[in-house]
């Protein structure tokens, strides 16, 4: 990530729209790091003995974060997971025993569970009367989700009939708690702080704070301790500007290369604002231009190949052979010697395909017909074999000599006849209409006993098709009429007064004229229409003063949109006059702030969102103040509000704060913060709305609103 902001001729910070008709450098790119490893425990293994104490192996390897093995050197070797772990079998003595009996009721109700025998039966039995013997559980989960922490399992002493017993040998007894490793706590981690947005007079850096673990996994803020969190901006040049000095820049050298990437060079002085050179001292609180940049004088020649060609043999050993030729990035050709001769790829290679055994193709027998009439094919099997008759893959046989594997039965033509289906009902309840019905030509197989048929394409059959389409006729309709308007065309003028027109005919309910309408009905085929927008209405404040000559600054009625909109006109008396909105409430509703108290405990709301200055908060924000506008700037060609204008906008704490601009206290919890601020609105006007803005807590600002047209 990197800062990006539009800088002025002297290097300051400007409005962004100032630099709208260049394009804006990205502020982010990808970067390439070496993948960090981490470790991934493969299954465990069978126990290494078939009954009593024994080892369970696995294996532990190193990969990235794609999956792909890795050095173990990439890993953290203190996160390396357990490669052993202890394993218990059954006891090691011929008679076999249901341990499934119940040993521990209030850890484990289910009286089914299997515990397994710990340590040597056989030494337990050698010690203890009976053959009582330790019987363990599995290992619980572990107590911490990072940094150390630890595991418990159930240790019991049974009989050799699986019943608790309570003289076990203490010196056997398998252990009932082990540390475990679930990795390590994430913590702050930050990068370096970034360029400062002014060269002198209290500037602001940033930088990135981030929750991570050493491996680089991201968290979130509240996953480490929020307390602890390193500042992610602060104050920087805070020197006073001085004004008596500046650094000038000559012109650019020529390139240092003919082709590829170079440098240029220039000089940069420091001049009094007299004109003369002065010692840099003067102009070190402001940025000194580059002295040199990249440059590049065109494409310097190189090698290009082209694809490789084919294998010159089918199997065996072979040449493979490509062009190569030396390009200079122009339609005009270059010469070889023009190109490094020791970089140049190499234009032939060998190629190895399978050896040459003796394959051929072998055809099975042809398959019966489908048909019996007509056009028909039928198949056969062809496959690949070796001289052993083994089948072997396509690839090994001559594609040239492969048999054919269908061909045509040559069967008698067939016989085609006309089928017709039953008419269908009328389509009308009176007056002309049709009926259809279905008629398609089929092919007829000759059978022992019935006629199968098949639908076939028309021109098979003999003789003219039978119509599938049929007029009906069902009596008279009774006749009726009705008004039927169309809609109302556009007014005949954009301004003023005009006319608009609409069709109104008499028709039946077959759409024919008629003159059955009552004509005290009919509806009016004409209207007047007017534009209320004066025609000769200026666009902007600069149209108002070129054309109709006014001077004065105040509110005037501009055309915007094809509305008429009541604008306030500022700086009249200037070439570039300046469009702004009036707010209907002044400055003592519509307000812009940035709270200055900030919570010492973060997590919190100030009493439930109420703002009291009386909290555990401190006033120490610098970028915090109070803004009060009675009018903002409108832009006419998007219809935004310019919300960094702040010619109509007063400040009566702290630093000045754009329109439609808001900051909290620092509260990381969720809030309620809402805040509103109300626009003109003319009987006349567009009307003007604000969307939603999204809250940024890193910048501690709403984003500017944008105003729509309705």
């Amino acid at each position: 990530m990197r800062y990006v902001s539009c800088r002025d001729d002297q290097g300051s910070v400007a409005e962004e729209s100032a630099c709208f008709h260049l394009p804006k450098p990205s502020a982010t790119e990808m970067c390439t790091v070496t993948p960090c490893g981490q470790w991934k425990a493969l299954e465990w293994s069978s126990c290494s003995v078939t009954c009593g104490q024994g080892k369970a192996t696995r294996q532990v390897i190193c990969i990235n974060y794609s999956d792909q093995l890795v050095d173990r050197s990439e890993c953290d070797p203190d996160d390396l997971p357990a490669t052993e772990q202890d394993c218990s079998m059954s006891p090691c003595h011929s008679n076999s025993h249901d341990y499934g009996r119940a040993i521990h009721p209030f850890l484990y109700p289910d009286h089914r569970l299997k515990l397994h025998p710990g340590g040597s039966p056989n030494r337990n039995r050698a010690h203890v009367p009976g053959g009582n013997q330790w019987r363990i559980g599995p290992w619980g989960a572990c107590s911490s989700t990072c940094a150390g922490g630890f595991q418990r399992r159930v240790v019991v002493c049974q009989d050799e009939n699986g019943y608790t017993a309570n003289n076990c040998d203490e010196k056997s007894k398998p252990m009932e708690q082990r540390s475990c490793e679930s990795g390590p706590c994430p913590q702050w981690a930050y990068g370096n702080w970034g360029e400062c947005t002014k060269p002198c007079g209290a500037g602001t850096r940033t930088r990135l704070v981030v929750c991570q673990r050493p491996n680089g996994e991201r968290f979130t803020d509240l996953s480490c301790e929020i307390l602890d969190k390193p500042p992610d901006r602060e104050q920087c040049n805070v020197q006073d500007c001085p004004r008596d000095a500046a650094w000038s820049a000559g012109p650019w050298s020529s390139c240092s290369v003919s082709c590829g990437r170079g440098q240029k060079h220039r000089s940069v002085y420091c001049l009094s604002k007299e004109g003369r050179h002065v010692e840099e001292d003067y102009c070190k609180h402001l940025a000194k231009p580059n002295m040199q940049k990249k440059c590049r004088g065109g494409r310097c020649p190189k090698w290009k190949a082209g694809d490789w060609g084919q294998c010159s043999a089918s199997c065996g050993r072979g040449v493979q052979r490509r062009a190569v030729q030396c390009h200079s990035g122009t339609p005009k050709a270059a010469e070889e010697a023009e190109c490094d001769p020791a970089s140049r790829p190499s234009s032939q290679r060998d190629c190895h395909l399978p050896e040459c055994p003796t394959h051929h193709w072998a055809a099975g027998e042809w398959q019966a017909c489908m048909k019996t009439c007509g056009e028909a094919s039928r198949y056969r099997k062809v496959v690949c074999v070796d001289e052993n008759k083994q089948l072997q893959n396509s690839g090994y046989c001559d594609a040239s000599k492969r048999p054919p594997e269908i061909e045509s039965c040559g069967l008698p033509p067939c016989e085609y006849i006309w089928i017709t289906g039953e008419w269908s009902e009328c389509s009308v309840t009176c007056g002309k209409g049709y009926r259809q019905r279905l008629v398609s030509c089929s092919e007829i197989y000759t059978g022992k006993d019935h006629y199968e048929y098949g639908y076939q394409n028309t021109v098979n059959c003999p003789g003219t098709q039978p119509p599938n389409i049929q007029p009906c006729y069902l009596g008279e309709c009774p006749v009726s009429a009705s008004w039927r308007v169309s809609n109302w065309g556009s007014c005949s003028v954009t301004c003023g007064i005009g006319v608009m027109h609409r069709s109104v005919q008499c028709l039946t309910n077959d759409d024919q004229v008629s003159s059955l309408c009552p004509a005290d009905l009919k509806p009016e085929e004409r209207r007047t229409c007017h534009n209320v927008h004066d025609c000769e209405l200026p666009r902007s404040c600069k149209d108002l003063k070129n054309l109709k000559g006014a001077t004065e600054d105040g509110e005037y009625f501009l055309q915007v949109k094809g509305k008429t909109l009541k604008v306030y006109c500022s700086g009249m008396h200037t070439d570039s006059p300046k469009e702004y909105v009036t707010l209907v409430n002044g400055d003592a509703e519509n307000f812009s702030e940035v709270y200055g108290y900030r919570l010492h405990n973060p997590t919190e709301c100030p009493y439930n969102g109420s703002r009291r200055e009386d909290c555990q908060c401190r006033k120490d924000y610098t970028a915090a103040g109070f803004s009060t506008f009675s009018k903002v700037r409108l832009d006419l060609n998007t219809m935004q509000i310019i919300t960094t204008d702040l010619q109509f906008a007063r400040t009566h704490d702290g630093r000045p704060v754009p329109y439609a601009t808001a900051g909290d206290c620092y509260s990381a919890a969720k809030c309620p913060q809402w805040c509103c601020q109300l626009l003109p609105h003319h009987p006349h006007a567009p009307l003007l709305i604000f969307t939603a803005t999204r809250w940024d807590r890193h910048s501690l600002h709403f984003g500017a609103g944008k105003m729509l047209t309705k």
